[in-house]
């Protein structure tokens, strides 16, 4: 009796891959007491039909006064994308 393989079975094409792959957050505080604050996105972009490229965009940048505010510029942005 033959037995296949569970690699060879084909499960038909790849689940797509998610756009974003993920965030980075600068938090820095500035001499005058306010608070910076960055964010930026790493993103899968296709090159080819088979090639893919790890793209970084940056999708927020502030000046604050609390962190409270920091953490709703953070929260806008992901919520934004």
């Amino acid at each position: 009796m033959l037995q296949s393989s569970p690699a060879a079975i084909s499960s038909g094409p790849p689940p797509p891959i998610p756009q974003i792959q993920f965030y980075s957050v600068e938090i820095m505080p500035l001499a005058d007491g306010r608070i910076s604050v960055g964010m930026s996105a790493t993103v899968c972009e296709s090159v080819h039909e088979d090639d893919f490229e790890l793209v970084n965009m940056e999708v927020a940048s502030a000046r604050v006064g609390t962190i409270d505010e920091a953490l709703a510029v953070i929260r806008n942005a992901m919520s934004g994308h």
